[in-house]
């Protein structure tokens, strides 16, 4: 009869040449020649069988494989078990958030066995994985070689990206998931990828796990309304990090001045908002300005403010509060009907989402005795408000929809085609521009390789990069 270490020797060779539905049914026909403790003492073969399950999607096969054989995960748990169990988190996290389905047969490899598990529930939900993972990382952050290191690094990312990515994330439970977690114990090394520019491939390196804790930390916070703590980790994350990505430097500055804002300060914000604008030429800083401006009664300022960030960059259906914003101010400056056009088109575009309409626009939009625009009219009430905006624009942006200006190119190359939208390059007269179309442009789904398109291409400046803006799909 062949030993323990034979068992797990063909296994083991089985999984290194990646036959893993081969290993399993192996262990399945040979299992029973071996004790229970025969088996959870090889840790070699504990970890290969826990990868072979994970690497075939038998997530939830693999955590009742450990419970069949007593492996208990704790500081004592051999490094090599502890690193296969905590992949098959990784994986079990990922298909749950990403609406992958384990196998339906996979507790067959273990159907012998059901009496040994008090038909216990194999299937953890979204925050027992969260538990789990909670109570492994702390336990591999003090093994801290490079492979666990690397673990640890995906299971904090996995958690907290498969969040934010969500359509309403759940902020207090991101903020909750940090807390278990001091920044100065996490890696603060920066991993490097590859992306495609401009038709070249170029390094990009990656902020690292102490930088997005503190990303991510402050953000919720911001979120969840705790300002002062949010005051005081975006100010400890100033000092800390050296090197920062993705202009983290100037979101941690805003929480910083935001947070000043509620809890009373609100000179000290505007000027410290006013500093990141000339760094960051963002709508919604341009819209917090004027917030800040109008409850101060300097509607004059706070129009300005609003109107550069109506025409600044970006989709108009994000800026449904700007608009009212900008009914409000309209109202106090007794221009009522364009007060009444912007409170309309807020809610029509929250309508048409199928957005909640909050009560205060209800309420707004019942003090005027006009007929209600429908749904069907908001393209025209769209194009009506964009001609007036415009209209403040700059003498030297104007002459971008002039069709004197404008330029003609093929698009040649798609790099991404999402639910966010499109991006790739266009050539025009030997020249190749980058270009990027949000989901909710008219013409990005009807636009391939090979298409025709106008374009006007805008100048380099406030710290922005060249930009293109299609106008016109020549068909």
């Amino acid at each position: 009869m062949a030993s323990i270490f034979d068992l797990s020797r063909h296994i083991s060779q089985l999984k290194r040449e990646k036959k893993y539905n081969d290993a399993l049914v192996f262990f399945k026909e040979n299992k029973s020649d071996f004790t229970n403790d025969q088996i959870s003492n090889n840790e070699y073969l504990i970890s290969d069988m826990v990868a072979c399950l994970r690497y075939t999607n038998h997530f939830d096969a693999g955590f009742k494989f450990l419970s069949i054989y007593g492996i208990e995960i704790n500081s004592e748990t051999n490094e090599r078990v502890l690193n296969s169990y905590g992949w098959l988190l990784w994986s079990k996290y990922k298909s749950e958030n990403s609406n992958v389905n384990d196998s339906d047969n996979e507790n067959n490899y273990f159907d012998e066995d059901e009496e040994t598990l008090d038909n216990g529930n194999f299937h953890y939900d979204k925050n027992e994985l969260i538990q789990r993972i909670e109570l492994l990382i702390p336990i591999l952050l003090n093994i801290n070689n490079d492979y666990t290191k690397t673990l640890t690094s995906n299971l904090f990312s996995i958690v907290l990206k498969s969040e934010k990515k969500k359509p309403t994330p759940n902020w207090k439970l991101i903020n909750d998931f940090c807390n278990h977690f001091k920044p100065e114990d996490l890696s603060t090394e920066c991993s490097t990828i590859q992306v495609e520019r401009k038709g070249q491939l170029k390094d990009m390196e990656l902020a690292s796990d102490m930088e997005n804790w503190f990303a991510y930390k402050t953000k919720s916070l911001l979120k969840i309304g705790e300002w002062q703590e949010c005051f005081e980790t975006s100010r400890k994350a100033i000092e800390t990090i050296e090197n920062f990505h993705y202009s983290n430097e100037v979101w941690f500055a805003r929480r910083i001045a935001l947070s000043k804002k509620n809890l009373g300060n609100t000179e000290e914000t505007i000027e410290e908002l006013q500093a990141i604008l000339r760094k960051k030429k963002e709508w919604f800083i341009q819209k917090e300005l004027s917030e800040l401006y109008f409850e101060k009664e300097d509607f004059e300022k706070a129009f300005k403010y609003s109107i550069d960030a109506i025409i600044n960059f970006g989709p108009i259906e994000f800026k449904v509060d700007l608009l009212y914003l900008l009914g409000r101010i309209h109202k106090n400056k007794s221009e009522s009907e364009l007060a009444f056009k912007h409170f309309s088109l807020s809610k029509l575009i929250r309508q048409k989402e199928e957005w909640k309409v909050p009560q205060k626009l209800f309420d707004e939009l019942n003090q005027f005795e006009k007929q209600e625009i429908v749904v069907s009219e908001i393209n025209k009430l769209k194009s009506e408000l964009k001609k007036y905006w415009n209209s403040f624009k700059p003498k030297k942006e104007t002459r971008e929809n002039n069709p004197s200006s404008r330029l003609n190119g093929e698009i040649v190359r798609i790099l991404h085609d999402n639910e966010r939208g499109k991006v790739g390059f266009l050539r025009s007269n030997g020249s190749e521009h980058y270009f990027s179309l949000s989901n909710t442009f008219h013409l990005t789904s009807k636009i391939s390789i090979g298409s025709n398109v106008d374009f006007n291409l805008i100048p380099a400046e406030d710290g922005k990069k060249e930009r293109v803006r299609i106008i016109k799909l020549n068909e």
